[in-house]
């Protein structure tokens, strides 16, 4: 299997300009960790995470002031984020991710994003397997000869 068989297509992203509060606000409300930052036409930029955008503000209390308003996605991203291309095999994209301590890779083809894919995804697919081959059912991939 490869990336593009597993990876998500439709993937939550945030423009460089966004406000730090704004992407928390859309990490928060989705339940994700992280999001690719990408322009306009699909480029990708960075990666923002749960991590950048609290280290970015300031956590309130009630002798500080307002956090600076201005900080950004691009201000606070990760600019050249791990990446795995859509032919990459599952092992290579797992090891990737497992190697550099990363919970998701932007899957990227001529400078753009085409997908997003996890250590979630690539768990979820070993256990539908096992489950499978648990029940007396072999994969398709395993019956071939």
């Amino acid at each position: 299997m490869q990336a593009q068989d597993l990876m998500s297509r439709t993937v939550v992203t945030v423009r460089p300009h966004m406000p730090v509060g704004a992407a928390a606000v859309l990490l928060m409300s989705r339940g994700m960790t992280s999001a690719p930052v990408v322009t306009a036409e699909g480029v990708l930029r960075g990666m923002v995470s749960e991590v950048d955008l609290l280290r970015a503000q300031t956590v309130p209390d009630a002798l500080t002031t307002t956090p600076d308003c201005c900080a950004t996605a691009a201000d606070v991203m990760t600019p050249e984020p791990v990446t795995v291309r859509p032919t990459d095999d599952l092992a290579d994209v797992a090891a990737v991710l497992l190697d550099h301590g990363v919970r998701a890779a932007p899957v990227v083809e001529g400078g753009r994003l085409v997908g997003i894919i996890s250590r979630h995804d690539i768990l979820n697919c070993i256990a539908r397997q096992q489950t499978t081959t648990a029940h007396g059912v072999r994969p398709a991939a395993a019956t071939a000869s």
